[in-house]
């Protein structure tokens, strides 16, 4: 045996000549970000590129001690990935982190949506934090209440909005310009059988629709009836399968979209799979996700970004609108779409929450010019009240340095009494009490049927920090609670409507106590960050508002299937109108110089006094 020597391999060069075409293969699958070690890639790398990244990196494969290739996998437009532990697997929450900053990276901005599942504590997506901060990538769900909304989402995602019977044969698939990416870090515990059907059923539709799975722990363990099921310990279909062995792993599967019709056995079946072992990619380093996430988000911050401009009319267009038949204006945008919001019969009231620096002023603000703009003061006149120490309407009135004002506003109220606004109250009570002789007197219930007759202007009132008003147990809470119910409930046929705006409203016993009488007038609910309270209970929309955003519900707060479309509720962006005070002035004036001459200025309330201002 001393004497022995094995012959010569023949095949080692044969080998090396393989490895070295793959490594070539590989990097023209996935340039860039998508290939790349990522603990060498430059520092002044770009992000973003002009298609959707279709094959990504997600290790080094080792076919011999001496030579090694990087194994690319095919994913977006192709079918999933599926990793046989979960996240708690160190090995398995490094790839998905390299893979998720991989295709963040790469995909052009905006064209790829991110849902997250992780039920060991999130922590996985910790380093990622910055996209949730900016409204990029809403924070993981880590319950199977929240794996259940997420499915609800992507099912939404994939459901076609004409039967395929009825679809051109050559059509594109809904919302082919982007693509969510299901990214399952692990399963909840509890996880049931109907899920993990559904997790199935997206996996063999998605696709087609643009839906793509990355799931770890897959099949799941086999400890419960669901999971112990044929069906749940199946390969998940349209998947390449990372099998983890110690100390690494090995591929199989793929995605096959194009196999053969009929009941052909899919080659998923028949491929025994890659037969090298293959070492996954390492965490990326720490300092390379912060910088690319900050940049993400500081991009999707600008493409997002909404002026006050783009909510207001054509400047040719100002006062050209009629209050008949209600109020409308813009609040913000929802993606490239404009979201008006409206005073009518059907929503004569609206709320508006959200915790202090949430954007609350800049909202109402908005919608105040949004109102100016496009109704002339015959038909908006404004009752503009601050219970805050900051006099948030300061603006519309005159002032030493600046003589124009609000040509709609009668009456501004900066750092307003309790006992100023009551005196308010009981002015709007008794033009109300007025409305409603005068209707009578013409014979008609509504609004609009008078405004047949003559002219009269709607009236909005907004009350920011009302519960300073409301709250409490004396003769001018009391006496502001009534008259706020009253007006609530019978404003609406007669063109008055409220604007309660506040950091809690909650925070208002009194009126909570009596909720029914006194907020059910108020079917429009505006949250902001922090203000969620002002929603249903069971109505999580605002829970991870960035600033800058609110929820729009014209239901009451009511709300529906975590995470699903709904008809009654819109998140938008809006922009904070004092970033640009030339622009304010500009608007300011033009307003007040379009005014009649013979008006008056508002009635301005300032702390304890009330004074005409000539």
């Amino acid at each position: 045996m001393d004497s022995y020597l094995p012959p010569p391999r023949t095949d080692l060069a044969e080998q090396h000549d393989l490895a070295e075409r793959l490594r070539g293969a590989a990097a023209k699958l996935a340039p860039g970000w998508l290939g790349a070690r990522l603990d060498g890639i430059a520092s002044g790398t770009p992000l973003g590129d002009q298609r959707r990244p279709e094959f990504v990196r997600v290790g080094t494969a080792r076919p011999l001690d001496d030579d090694q290739f990087p194994l690319v996998v095919p994913l977006l437009g192709a079918g999933h990935l599926t990793f046989g532990a979960d996240s708690r697997d160190p090995r398995v929450a490094g790839a998905l982190r390299s893979l998720l900053l991989r295709l963040l990276a790469t995909a052009p901005s905006g064209t790829l949506v991110v849902r997250a599942v992780d039920a060991v504590g999130g922590a996985l997506f910790a380093p990622f934090g910055a996209l949730a901060d900016a409204g990029l990538m809403p924070p993981p769900v880590h319950d199977l209440a929240g794996l259940q909304g997420v499915l609800a989402e992507a099912e939404h995602w994939v459901r076609p909005s004409r039967p395929i019977a009825q679809r051109r044969p050559a059509a594109r698939p809904r919302r082919r310009d982007c693509t969510m990416l299901l990214l399952i870090a692990a399963l909840p515990s509890n996880v049931e059988g109907a899920e993990l059907a559904r997790i199935t059923a997206l996996a063999q539709a998605g696709p087609a629709a643009g839906l793509h799975l990355m799931v770890a722990g897959w099949p799941p363990p086999p400890l419960s009836p669901h999971t112990s099921q044929p069906s749940a310990q199946a390969p998940l279909p349209m998947s390449t399968q990372i099998v983890l062995r110690n100390p690494y792993a090995l591929v199989g599967g793929g995605p096959f979209a194009t196999q053969p019709p009929g009941d052909l056995p899919s080659p998923t079946s028949t491929w025994p799979g890659l037969a090298v072992p293959v070492e996954l990619d390492p965490d990326p380093p720490a300092e390379l996700v912060h910088r690319v996430c900050r940049e993400l988000a500081a991009r999707y911050a600008a493409s997002g970004q909404v002026h006050l401009m783009d909510l207001l009319p054509d400047p040719d267009q100002w006062w050209a609108e009629s209050s008949a038949a209600g109020l409308s204006t813009t609040v913000g945008l929802a993606g490239e779409a404009s979201i008006p919001l409206n005073f009518t019969e059907l929503t004569p009231h609206w709320l508006v929450a959200g915790r202090a620096s949430a954007g609350k002023t800049a909202f109402v603000t908005n919608v105040l010019y949004g109102l100016c703009t496009r109704y002339d003061p015959d038909e908006l006149a404004l009752y503009l009240l601050d219970f805050a120490r900051d006099g948030a309407y300061a603006e519309f009135a005159p002032s030493g340095s600046d003589p124009a004002w609000l040509p709609h506003a009668r009456v501004i109220g900066g750092r307003c009494t309790r006992e100023a606004g009551l005196e308010v109250l009981r002015g709007l009570a008794a033009e109300l009490d007025r409305r409603v002789d005068l209707f009578g007197q013409e014979g008609v219930s509504r609004f609009g049927e008078f405004r047949e007759l003559a002219q009269l202007p709607r009236v909005v009132c907004v009350l920011e920090e009302f519960p300073v008003l409301l709250a409490g147990d004396d003769p001018v809470a009391k006496e502001a609670v009534a008259l706020l119910e009253s007006i609530a409930r019978r404003a609406r046929a007669y063109g008055m409507h409220l604007i309660l705006s506040s950091r809690s409203v909650r925070a208002v016993a009194e009126l909570h106590a009596r909720r029914d009488s006194a907020f059910g007038q108020f079917p429009v609910r505006v949250a902001l960050p922090g203000g969620a309270d002002v929603l249903e209970a069971t109505n999580d929309a605002a829970a991870t508002l960035p600033v800058g955003c609110a929820v729009v519900n014209t239901a009451g707060g009511l709300g529906g299937p975590r995470n699903a479309t709904r008809g009654h509720e819109k998140t938008v962006r809006f922009p904070d109108p004092h970033t640009d005070l030339q622009v304010l002035t500009a608007l300011r004036q033009r307003l007040w110089q379009a005014r009649d001459l013979d008006s008056g200025p508002p009635v301005v309330l300032i702390g304890s006094s009330s004074e005409e201002m000539a």
